[in-house]
């Protein structure tokens, strides 16, 4: 079964449609049904082969994404945004050992979620509370990671590029010392091989098989 792959706003995990009847192609935007609601979002790879006894339900598009929709996404992906201030308020007051990284508004407006980092686990059920009565909206708060982070904010890597996560990577490559060693002679400094988000650079992964050998004299 061939599937293609839908980036929501967040832009931190994408999931996989049946593209139904739809001839869909590379960066168009469609509505979709989520266990979250309807959602649109923007294909990032198409004719994906899944196999067909796969244990995760794979639903149809519902349709190509038209302009009032995408008027809808981009007015809900602001209004979401000016959530962001009044939360790190609450944050701050509640001196909670976490850190906002970004909110959005779900596509009919009723929940707003809120990406967040921290080093242990957080207790924001008040919280929760407080900032639901005060915007009068479902809330949820979500965890992530620190490549996560940098996923979704973007920024520029070393080389002087938007890092490849964000600009092109439909998924987190598995980074290790042993390729940074490798590439490095084992000279290895933190600073040429470390990302924005402070973990291992995902572009040390694709260099593994290409390094030239040396030719001994």
């Amino acid at each position: 079964m061939k599937v293609v792959g839908v980036q929501f706003n967040s832009a931190v995990k994408i999931y996989d449609f049946s593209p139904g009847r739809h001839k869909v192609a590379l960066n168009d935007w469609v509505v979709v049904d989520t266990v979250q609601g309807v959602e649109i979002g923007r294909v990032v790879y198409v004719n994906k082969e899944v196999p067909e006894t796969s244990n995760e339900e794979v639903k149809d598009i519902i349709r190509l994404a038209e302009d009032k929709d995408i008027d809808r996404y981009e007015r809900m992906a602001a209004e979401g945004a000016e959530y962001f201030d009044a939360l790190k308020k609450i944050v701050v007051d509640s001196e909670l050992d976490m850190k906002p990284v970004k909110s959005e508004l779900s596509f009919d407006g009723e929940r707003v979620v809120f990406y967040f980092t921290a080093e242990n686990r957080v207790d924001f059920r008040e919280l929760l509370k407080d900032f639901s009565r005060e915007i009068k909206k479902q809330v949820t708060m979500r965890q992530i990671g620190p490549r996560d982070e940098a996923k979704m904010l973007g920024g520029y890597g070393v080389c002087g590029q938007p890092i490849c996560c964000k600009r092109f990577m439909t998924r987190m490559e598995s980074v290790t010392m042993d390729m940074a060693r490798d590439q490095f002679e084992n000279n290895v400094n933190a600073n040429k091989v470390t990302g924005a988000c402070g973990r291992l650079m995902c572009c040390l992964a694709f260099e593994v098989g290409n390094k030239p050998k040396r030719v001994k004299k």
